[in-house]
């Protein structure tokens, strides 16, 4: 693309140089410059207008391709994995960090006295649970043990969704962006360079390579973990923050039912200005795209009528 740009500026310079030199000379003037001169604005004219018709030709290949590897790049980062708990987000992070905190306490037990088992975010977990989920319980139950057990089985089902979203998040984080950069260093125009690069760089680009590379920086700390060096809870507060930058829910209550469902807010605004970027390539009307969610429940809280 920059090489028709600088043609088509190079071959407008010789030829409005080359007229000016003729004019000056005049026709009627035996002087060979002359001739020269209308020689070079012949052919110079001439491939101002060849260079004219392949520059936006160019224009638009330059523009599909950022448009493509754009697309490309964004279907690969929207298979980040959206953080689905049964349980606040809070009371879980305390609950790992207890837990850690616990099982450093009882390594280094014998070492000091000071060293306290606490047991405050499980008890504060479990009397969520029954608030607000209905236990199976009746007069025979060991509610205690039944507790219990719940809440172990509850941290390993949290902790393999945690590290089930840290693998997603690792494999975004390794998106190659070289064809992007190439594709939008190749965004080079003479005529509304500002008008389609900038917006380009502000509503797609940027938001893109931003994104990749906060994967990375997070993913650095689930490495560690993985490598048997992180620390558990570090890591899934890592991934709640992430999972609040990418995900967005909205609820609608109706006849009772609450429905949440789950969107990717930040890809869905690139995949807008990905559409916009494409109608100016064809020049189409602009038409927003529908936000799909990519996940969503149903509770209902009515009463049941008799």
């Amino acid at each position: 693309m920059k090489a028709k740009k600088w043609l088509i500026i190079i071959t407008l310079i010789v030829s409005i140089v080359s007229f000016i030199i003729a004019f000056v000379i005049g026709k009627k003037s035996t002087c060979i410059y002359y001739d020269v001169s209308m020689a070079l604005f012949g052919s110079a004219a001439l491939g101002f207008i060849m260079s004219i018709t392949e520059y936006y030709v160019e224009r638009r290949k330059a523009m599909e391709e950022f448009w493509i590897q754009a697309v490309n790049v964004l279907k690969e980062l929207k298979k980040i994995k959206h953080l689905d708990l049964d349980a606040p987000l809070d009371l879980i992070i305390e609950a790992f960090g207890e837990e850690r905190s616990n099982e450093w306490n009882q390594m280094f037990a014998m070492l000091s006295e000071d060293k306290e088992i606490h047991h405050d975010a499980k008890n504060n977990l479990i009397s969520w649970y029954e608030a607000n989920i209905p236990l199976p319980f009746d007069e025979n139950t060991d509610t205690d043990k039944e507790l219990e057990e719940l809440y172990k089985t509850k941290l390993e089902s949290y902790k393999k969704s945690f590290m089930y979203c840290m693998d997603s998040y690792q494999i975004a984080s390794s998106v190659e962006l070289g064809l992007l950069d190439n594709a939008y260093g190749n965004l080079d125009f003479i005529f509304a360079n500002r008008c389609i690069r900038k917006k380009a760089y502000d509503s797609i680009y940027d938001k893109i390579r931003k994104s990749v590379i906060q994967f990375k920086t997070e993913v650095y700390h689930f490495n560690l973990l993985k490598d048997g060096k992180g620390n558990f809870p570090v890591c899934a507060t890592k991934v709640s923050d992430l999972d609040k930058d990418y995900f967005w829910s909205n609820e609608e209550t109706v006849h009772g039912y609450t429905n949440t469902l789950i969107y990717q807010n930040i890809f869905d605004d690139i995949d807008a200005s990905l559409e916009e970027f494409r109608c100016k390539i064809y020049r189409t009307k602009y038409e927003a795209p529908k936000r799909e969610p990519i996940s969503g429940k149903m509770i209902y809280f009515g009463e049941d009528k008799e």
